[in-house]
């Protein structure tokens, strides 16, 4: 087994700020951030900036990229079709395909996919007031931080230790 398979590896998970209400000809993928999701993703912003994240996986829904970019993410996005209405079992495919050097990731995506898949890795061992916060919702805008030692291949739980609900 190689040294970087039992790195420790963040995984947060971002379900987009809040979308305007589509628009006539406005198709769902289309959908831009309201006002109030444009606050949610600036704040989101303050909190990632402290995070020192190597990749930002994306939807490549307009609400999902707009959130990455009113966030000022300091890296550049990496726009995945896959992520587009992805339940939380595609979300997790698409992060085991992550390379193992990468141990800091944050993934921007959907409801239901983004609040499933967190729930579903949230292991014993996990913050209480985390697993709390998020037990019941997960609004747009909301953001859980995930920590596990090993593989992104070999990820089935995980430690949450962050959880976020935007305002």
């Amino acid at each position: 087994m190689s040294p970087s398979a039992k790195a420790i590896r963040k995984l947060y998970l971002l379900r987009h700020a809040e979308a305007a209400y589509g628009a006539p000809g406005v198709g769902d993928h289309d959908r831009p951030l309201a006002e109030r999701g444009r606050r949610q993703a600036v704040a989101v912003g303050q909190v990632l900036a402290t995070k020192d994240l190597e990749m930002v996986l994306c939807s490549t829904a307009a609400r999902a990229v707009e959130t990455a970019q009113v966030a000022k993410l300091p890296l550049a996005l990496i726009k995945k079709p896959d992520l587009y209405e992805a339940s939380a079992m595609r979300i997790r495919a698409v992060v085991a395909r992550i390379p193992e050097y990468v141990t800091k990731v944050l993934v921007i995506a959907h409801s239901p996919g983004i609040p499933d898949l967190v729930r579903t890795l949230a292991d014993a061992d996990s913050d209480a007031a985390a697993r709390e916060a998020i037990r019941y919702t997960f609004p747009p805008g909301s953001l859980a931080g995930l920590e596990f030692a090993g593989s992104w291949t070999d990820l089935h739980k995980a430690r949450l230790f962050l959880a976020q609900k935007a305002a």
